[in-house]
């Protein structure tokens, strides 16, 4: 069962650095371009609503707010709220769940507390975070990961031509993207193509669906012929070149789906 941990002074703390540097968390680059996306399909009408709650806010930035709380001590549970393990033969219907939470229970969770009028404006900035921060996690596969490779962190791969060590969840979460050069936001602008069709499909599917989405993904994800496999496997153009189109996919499908829950949220009556 997922319980939030609220203090205002670790949130308030942490916005503060947030707003005033530059933000080196993991993965930062994926977020910023998933919340970029999404507010260029969100209604005007949710757009105001979002500004009332966090403030005018930059999103893209509060995006990141899940990343750098998670190891702090009224935060420390939410750190099992960015990814779920399933191995491969396992369904979602039977699996044996965390009992502090995973992607799929945070994201239901910040959902519902988005929808509560009661709330705070403090509160709903909180899960407003949290909701933008996980609806990105969940796209990406290593976050529906495999347990006994905690999700990639386990496997070491030698990125290209560098020394230091990284490992196959760092791929995914930033290395691919890094690939490109680009600043998030020409990244999403170039990315943000998606046909009237494709955008309402995407838009009808639920959290179940996106984790699902991200396990079918294994066979790609681990493909790492014909690089070889020594000590460390080592990652190299045409693996990149195979895969930069998925991860790219799952980070437009991410914003797509962010920006219909916020007006299905925000907007109903626009829908």
């Amino acid at each position: 069962m997922l319980v939030a941990v609220r203090s205002l002074r670790p949130f308030l703390a942490v916005w503060v650095m947030l707003c005033s540097s530059p933000v080196l968390s993991f993965g930062a680059d994926g977020h910023r371009i998933v919340v970029n996306i999404a507010e260029n399909h969100i209604s005007p009408k949710t757009a105001s609503a979002i500004d009332a709650i966090t403030g005018n806010a930059d999103l893209d930035k509060l995006s990141l707010w899940p990343d750098t709380i998670r190891h702090l001590p009224a935060w420390q549970q939410s750190k099992y709220w960015h990814y779920i393990n399933i191995d491969d033969r396992e369904q979602f219907n039977n699996l044996k769940r965390n009992s502090d939470g995973d992607v799929l229970s945070a994201l239901e969770h910040f959902y519902a507390e988005l929808q509560d009028p009661q709330l705070s404006k403090k509160q709903r900035t909180e899960a407003l975070a949290f909701f933008m921060h996980f609806v990105a996690d969940i796209h990406q596969p290593m976050h529906v990961g495999r347990r006994d490779d905690r999700g990639g962190n386990s496997v070491e791969i030698k990125w290209l031509q560098e020394s230091k060590k990284n490992n196959l969840h760092q791929v995914w979460d930033s290395l691919i993207l890094k690939w490109e050069n680009k600043t998030p936001l020409k990244y999403s602008q170039d990315l943000d193509t998606a046909r009237a069709g494709q955008i309402a499909q995407w838009q009808q599917s639920h959290f179940l669906q996106w984790a699902k989405e991200s396990k079918a993904l294994r066979n790609q994800v681990y493909n790492f012929s014909p690089q070889i496999r020594r000590k460390r496997t080592v990652i190299g153009p045409a693996y990149i070149d195979r895969n930069k189109p998925i991860i790219e996919q799952r980070l437009l499908m991410a914003g797509i789906r962010l920006a219909g829950y916020f007006n299905r949220i925000f907007d109903p009556q626009g829908q």
